[in-house]
């Protein structure tokens, strides 16, 4: 009678709540075609490197003289996509190359030197990174210092949890258009295929790993029942209780003795 009475209660709060948001995914046409597209991703030649509000420019004139400070060369791009030089004015480098940019500042300076030529680098960029989400371990952002992949992204956050969809993790990555490109791909694939293309990874990539559908439904039993009720979770639904008996087991190996009403 417990149990039937226990399980009521949990399908009514299953029922008025609503389980936690998961990103659906496309029909199975388009999502066996996003799992081919991303290893097309590999032989395509690699990006523009572009600069980004927040980016610190280091600018050299090729002619400069030795005896000029360095940090007079080291420009940090604000939010709204500018840098101010000196003796030039403001210039526009958001979504720009260092290449394009160093041409408009070479071009200013003609004005000022004979031997206006520079050349601009990117010498500090803080938003290189590549995001990590989902049913991982540990969220958060994973920096791009040198050449990094998929999967050594992802199992160097810790890899995945157990109620993860591990076959349609998502990657978005951003494009020329300003808007995110939708790939999917699977891990088991990506470990087990040592003939498959190294998907390298881009400055601003979301890699998003979604929950199965058992991992949602745990989720959604975890959060709305053991989580609103002070019941240790060692004390399994299929427990049995029995009130008459002079002692009750917990989870936790104790026992507890209980004493009948009226008793000495």
């Amino acid at each position: 009678m417990f149990r039937l009475a226990l399980c009521s209660l949990m399908l009514v709060l299953l029922s008025a709540c609503t389980t936690p948001a998961n990103v659906p995914l496309p029909n199975q046409q388009a999502l066996a075609l996003r799992h081919q597209e991303i290893y097309q991703l590999a032989d395509l030649p690699p990006p523009q490197v572009r600069i980004q509000s927040g980016d610190t420019l280091r600018i050299v004139r090729d002619a400069q003289e030795p005896s000029e400070k360095d940090d007079m060369t080291l420009f940090v791009v604000r939010p709204d996509g500018f840098f101010s030089v000196p003796f030039v004015g403001l210039i526009k480098a958001d979504g720009r190359t260092p290449q394009d940019v160093g041409q408009e500042v070479s071009s200013k300076l003609a004005k000022i030197y004979r031997q206006p030529n520079a050349t601009v680098n990117i010498a500090i960029a803080p938003s290189n990174k590549v995001y990590i989400g989902g049913a991982v371990p540990n969220a958060a952002f994973f920096d791009l210092v040198g050449h990094a992949t998929l999967e050594q992204a992802l199992l160097g956050s810790g890899g995945v949890l157990p109620s993860a969809d591990s076959d349609n993790i998502a990657l978005l990555r951003p494009g020329t258009d300003g808007k995110y490109k939708l790939y999917f791909f699977s891990l088991s694939s990506l470990l087990q295929d040592p003939n498959r293309p190294m998907v390298a990874l881009q400055r601003g990539d979301i890699i998003y790993v979604p929950q199965s559908g058992i991992g949602s439904a745990v989720e959604a039993v975890d959060m709305y029942f053991t989580r609103l009720f002070p019941v240790n979770k060692g004390l399994g639904v299929g427990l049995n209780y029995d009130l008459n008996q002079q002692e009750v087991k917990n989870s936790g190996n104790t026992t507890n003795t209980i004493n009948n009403i009226g008793t000495p």
